[in-house]
């Protein structure tokens, strides 16, 4: 604990200081705010917290639902692969909008996110990976406007 009472320390530093740089001022009150103007202060700072984290949960709530969520399976473990699977990656990643990209080379698949509002289909994100060289019958693609859950093996 300080010996020194804070509200006096603090007023006879401010008073001297005035004093010693103009002796022409009026000297100050002592208490420099009321407990009114505090408690409004906490209040407004308070709204104004409340506010801010109102808002940006507002705003993820509005970003979750303009997602659409993608899950491509490459069938037989093919993600392994050391030509074809940094080639569909590169060209994934370079979709407009690809967000929170994820590859699991053990289970051998794919997730990311992509904008509401894109025209990317099913058949496109399939037609990328037969393109790269994959079997047709081995890429298995999935949109859905819900996260998609990984496989359980």
């Amino acid at each position: 604990m300080c010996p020194v009472n804070v509200k006096t320390f603090k007023f006879a530093y401010v008073s001297k200081t005035l004093k010693i740089s103009n002796k022409n001022l009026v000297p100050m009150k002592k208490h420099l705010f009321t407990k009114t103007s505090s408690l409004t202060a906490v209040i407004v700072f308070s709204f104004l917290f409340i506010f801010c984290f109102a808002s940006q949960a507002q705003n993820k709530n509005t970003q979750a639902v303009n997602k659409k969520y993608v899950r491509i399976d490459i069938g037989h473990g093919a993600l392994h692969c050391p030509f074809l699977s940094p080639k569909l990656e590169g060209q994934l990643r370079q979709l407009k909008g690809v967000d929170n990209f994820i590859i699991d080379r053990q289970t051998s698949y794919i997730t990311f996110n992509l904008p509401a509002d894109t025209e990317i289909t099913e058949d496109f994100l399939k037609k990328m990976g037969t393109d790269v060289g994959y079997p047709g019958t081995d890429v298995m693609v999935k949109i859905d406007n819900k996260p998609i859950k990984p496989a359980t093996n």
